[in-house]
């Protein structure tokens, strides 16, 4: 599972960037408290243009 820190790494964009990836509504995102966590097969897939 990939939190916001680690979609920033492997994008090089910022906090703001990486929320707005994540509440794009593009792929399934898992709430756990405060944290947002997504799949890392499914992110990657993503990345590719394969979602």
């Amino acid at each position: 599972m990939l939190s916001v820190t680690d979609i920033m790494k492997k994008m090089g964009v910022g906090r703001n960037r990486a929320h707005e990836i994540i509440n794009s509504g593009e792929f399934h995102v898992l709430k756990v408290g405060r944290r947002y966590l997504v799949h890392e097969q499914i992110f990657e897939n993503w990345l590719k243009g394969e979602c």
